[in-house]
């Protein structure tokens, strides 16, 4: 898990070998939050350099070790999920690029703790996974880390994206991916 305080940051770590994800929230809501972090050290040591879990925040660092509300960058998920056009409902929730400005996201509002970690865990083990098998050019392994892990999703019926993103969804997927499908 990685802090970023300027959204130039999301697509500098996306320009490496790993799978991107942006943790984004309305605002910092302690409990939540400290599921999060409480998950951080075997996180990190799961997943390496595999999988860049992306947090909001207000100083600049690499790493999370705790946070109180004044630390998350709020104004930068704000940002973020109006560029996104992400709904209130739809927080707080994991971003993931499908292609271009389109993403797909994974919801996790509805979850309690161990909900979160078991399916950020197993995007991490699909992560890793991916590093190990995958293409080695940083552009083609990210098409296909974030292929397996939109299909993980919409297997698990946790896919959520905009309507506006399907086609680009349909084509990270290489099937059809309807509006019913999405959560």
């Amino acid at each position: 898990m990685l802090v970023i305080s300027k959204e130039t940051e999301v697509l500098e770590f996306e320009r490496t070998r790993a799978l991107v994800g942006t943790y984004l929230d309305h605002m910092y809501c302690a409990e939540r939050f400290g599921w999060v972090l409480e998950a951080r050290n075997g996180f990190n040591s799961h997943v390496g350099d595999a999988f860049h879990l992306l947090i909001p925040y207000k100083d600049d660092g690499y790493t999370v070790n705790w946070s109180e509300e004044f630390h998350y960058g709020s104004e930068l998920a704000r940002k973020i999920i109006e560029r996104l056009e992400i709904r209130h409902a739809e927080l707080p929730c994991i971003a993931f690029r499908a292609s271009g400005d389109d993403h797909f996201f994974l919801k996790l509002g509805h979850r309690d703790r161990d909900g979160l970690v078991n399916i950020v865990g197993r995007i991490g083990d699909l992560a890793v996974e991916c590093a190990k098998e995958g293409p080695n050019d940083a552009g083609e392994f990210r098409q296909y880390v974030n292929m397996r892990t939109a299909r993980l999703l919409r297997n698990e019926q946790s896919l959520s994206a905009l309507t506006s993103a399907l086609p680009a969804l349909s084509a990270l997927l290489g099937l059809a991916v309807g509006a019913a499908e999405l959560v």
